[in-house]
């Protein structure tokens, strides 16, 4: 398991140093099961501040996403692997990832990230959750998760700095 607590701290701190927050939780906001991709999410994407490379997003299954981080201080430029799902609350479309581990087990932490397209699906804009914003609230459950991310769409108390834009590069092929 040691192995597994670098990767996962490795992850959290590329998602720090993304300015995209870091709020991972137990409980996924909605259901894989009910998922659907929206393909225009589907892509690759640079950012132009931050330390991103690159952030690819592909369509699984039609229900989950395969989404790839790749920074620009990364010496390797190892990506960092995720499989995640959308979900609508209030209107507002949020990510659940769960990081795909290089021994093969599954991530038991969701992390949840507010995503947007613009109109003309040119640039995705990422928004993280303040891990410090969750810690005295009342989260048992994921029915627990939606109704404070619901109550709090508009706060900026629950998001962790101002979004992230990325600009798509290209998008992806489908067959």
């Amino acid at each position: 398991m040691y192995p597994r607590r670098i990767a996962v701290l490795v992850a959290s701190l590329l998602l720090l140093t993304l300015g995209l927050g870091c709020y991972e939780t137990k409980y996924p906001l909605g259901s894989a099961e009910n998922a659907t991709v929206d393909r225009a999410f589907v892509g690759n994407f640079t950012m132009k501040d931050g330390n991103v490379d690159s952030i690819v997003i592909r369509n699984l299954d039609g229900k989950r996403y395969y989404v790839e981080y790749v920074g620009n201080d990364q010496k390797d430029k190892q990506p960092m692997r995720m499989v995640g799902y959308t979900t609508d609350v209030g209107g507002v479309t949020f990510a659940n990832l769960q990081q795909l581990t290089d021994d093969g087990s599954i991530d038991d932490k969701f992390l949840i990230m507010r995503i947007s397209l613009s109109a003309d699906h040119a640039t995705l804009s990422l928004r993280g959750l303040k891990e410090e914003f969750f810690k005295d609230k009342d989260v048992n459950s994921s029915a627990d998760l939606e109704k404070v991310i619901q109550a709090n769409l508009d706060n900026d108390q629950m998001y962790d700095g101002p979004e992230a834009i990325a600009t798509r590069t290209a998008a992806a092929t489908q067959p």
